[in-house]
């Protein structure tokens, strides 16, 4: 990967290459540049693009000026006469690349600062963890993505400055730990001069002026948020401020009580107190995603002023639910009348949840009893929640009639919903924005590797690893199994040889924990299907190709076209499959070796490989030596 290449997006926009500053040009190539490298080494669409840089005002030329733009920007970031070097852009089908390392974008490594920091301060480390977030802070030059344009930049500059303004946040309560509260009062007094109604800012102050005996200062600034609050929100402060104010008075905060431990996301948790809360724990060692999560936070402040729907959807293990968790947990500060969540049911081993038990669950979550038989409970839930600002998790989603029975009314609330399902329809009818979810890059899976196992064995292993992140499609949860067996076997060394000998399915059990075990996982997906999807997903598996068209399907399952279409269709909402191009599907590692491990057990392979592949042999009227080879050619 090229590592001359350098990215600075927190500030103007800009390239250097190898010490120079590099020609970006118009307002709306630089704005490409700057989306490409905020998702470094990812492939951005050019629908991404379009949308990033004119949003629902995309002129009918939109793509077109999107190649010309690239053309430019590729010119620009090509080394002069040095034909050695490697294309910093590249293209494909599905759109662009930025090829720089992660170290190169500024964004990135203020990123992986704050989720260091917060690691840190888990571990009572934090004199190490205030400079990592000095590190972060210093690497600010100015407004982010100065010189970009468009609807992704504004999204972006709103989520940066909140991410900011936390480190700042979390980088005074650690010093305030750490014992040097005169240090903060000049910088705690100008960010309150410039965010008034911020209560964990007024905390931090009101902390510093009680550690230093300013009591009288901690009072005032009680007071001037009280007076502002209840002016301009009708609301008081929260409990942790009411309570160091009273503790003032009564003379007993000579030392103010430590805040909260910081919440293991970069958004700290500003709900009002009394707030109701279910959002389940955030996962662990979230690792990734970042890319994922800037899309979220993109779609949810286009749509702020109408009804916002957010789909998280993907296959089985993919991180659904914990993307939409830690997402969840990021934005919950905005939505100050309470956070919900609802799982479901869609798979797993309990009933799936109708939406009336489900409208039951969210209307007692909130303190109210159900309403009675005679009213229509839709319509009761629909004027509870009305002008209401609440985030609703959904999660484990069946159909859109499911979710469509739960959605409120009114634009004041955040739904997201996770579904192994596409479901189009809310997409179609209900204005819903949907991000489906992929494996994750072999960065972040050997970075989810390491967190689990550590970081000396993987680098002892790495090319091993490396080849068990790729079996594992990125897949986190497959990821997360395997390390687990792993770091708990008698000889990890030999665990990891196991794994690369062995059958995938079988090694991605976790004894006595069937419900996270993969064939468990996925076999409640296989279990939804209809009879002919299941039919074809086990054919698929009697070949080797990860890439299928309709003819091999039609082949390997002996069903007519039509039939066959009909069935890979199904695969692909209950995210099975992939279709990459008309008719063409992709089948990840673990789905291919899932569909086989089917096969074995029911005992089909053996009996009908040799059936289908006479058959293709038929069909392509010439018998290469292989089976294999058959099977590729209709391929």
């Amino acid at each position: 990967m090229p590592a001359s290449l350098t990215a600075t997006l927190l500030g103007p926009v800009l390239a250097i290459r190898d010490g120079s500053r590099l020609e970006l040009g118009s307002p709306t190539q630089r704005t490409i540049f700057a989306v490409l490298a905020t998702h470094a080494n990812r492939t951005v669409s050019r629908d991404e693009l379009v949308d990033a840089i004119w949003g629902d005002n995309a002129p009918a030329t939109a793509v077109n000026s999107v190649y010309t733009y690239v053309s430019r920007l590729r010119n620009s970031l090509r080394p002069n006469g040095r034909g050695d070097q490697p294309e910093l852009l590249v293209s494909d089908r599905s759109g662009y690349t930025l090829r720089v390392a992660p170290e190169g974008v500024d964004v990135q490594r203020f990123g992986a600062a704050l989720a260091t920091a917060r690691a840190l301060r888990a571990e009572q480390a934090a004199p190490r963890a205030v400079r990592e977030l000095q590190g972060a802070l210093a690497l600010w030059r100015g407004t982010p993505y100065e010189g970009a344009i468009g609807p992704f930049v504004h999204a972006e500059r709103a989520r940066l400055a909140e991410a900011r303004l936390l480190a700042l946040e979390d980088r005074a309560e650690l010093l305030m730990e750490l014992g040097r509260p005169a240090a903060l009062v000049g910088e705690l007094s100008a960010l309150v001069h410039h965010h008034p109604l911020r209560e964990r800012l007024r905390y931090l102050l009101m902390r510093a002026y009680v550690e230093l005996g300013w009591h009288a200062d901690a009072i005032r600034e009680y007071h001037a948020l009280r007076k502002l609050l209840v002016e301009e929100q009708g609301m008081e402060p929260g409990a942790q401020l009411r309570t160091l104010y009273e503790r003032v008075l009564r003379g007993e905060a000579e030392t103010a009580p430590a805040a909260a431990p910081l919440a293991p996301v970069p958004v700290a948790d500003r709900r009002p107190p009394g707030a109701l809360s279910q959002l389940v724990r955030d996962v662990p060692g979230f690792t990734g995603r970042t890319a994922e999560l800037a899309r979220l936070n993109r779609l949810a402040a286009e749509a702020a002023a109408e009804p916002t729907l957010l789909l998280v959807t993907g296959g089985p293990g993919v991180g659904k639910t914990a993307l939409a968790t830690r997402f969840a947990h990021a934005s919950a500060h905005r939505y100050p009348d309470g956070q919900l969540h609802v799982d479901l049911h869609a798979v797993g081993t309990r009933e799936r949840k109708t939406p009336e038990a489900a409208i039951r669950h969210l209307v007692a979550a909130m303190g109210q009893p159900p309403p009675p038989e005679s009213v229509d409970a839709r319509a009761a839930y629909r004027s509870l929640v009305a002008d209401r600002r609440l985030l609703i998790v959904l999660d484990n989603a069946a159909s859109a009639e499911q979710v469509r029975a739960l959605l409120p009314g009114t634009p004041s609330s955040l739904v997201v919903v996770t579904s192994r399902n596409g479901l189009a329809g809310l997409i179609a009818r209900d204005g819903a924005r949907r991000i489906v979810l992929r494996g994750i890059g072999e960065e972040d899976g050997l970075r989810l590797f390491s967190r689990i196992v550590g970081e000396p064995f993987t680098a002892r292993h790495r090319p091993a690893v490396q080849r068990l992140v790729a079996a594992c499609g990125g897949m986190p949860l497959a990821l997360r199994i395997a390390a687990t067996r792993i770091k708990v076997a008698p000889s990890p060394d030999e665990a990891l040889a196991c794994f690369e000998d062995g059958d995938p399915v079988d090694f991605l059990e976790l004894p006595g924990d069937r419900e996270s075990s993969l064939s468990t996982v996925i076999g409640w997906s296989y279990a939804a299907l209809p009879p002919e999807a299941a039919h074809v997903l086990i054919a698929l598996g009697m070949q080797d190709a990860h890439v299928v068209t309709v003819p091999l399907a039609t082949a390997l399952s002996g069903l007519d076209r039509a039939e066959c279409h009909y069935a890979l269709h199904a695969l692909v909402d209950a995210g099975l499959l992939h279709e990459v191009a008309a008719d063409r599907f992709r089948l990840d590692n673990l789905i291919l070796a899932y569909a086989q491990w089917l096969g074995k057990l029911k005992g089909l392979v053996p009996r009908q490989r040799t059936a289908v592949c006479a058959r293709l042999a038929t069909i392509t009227r010439i018998a290469p030596s292989t089976e294999s080879e058959r099977l590729q050619m209709i391929s």
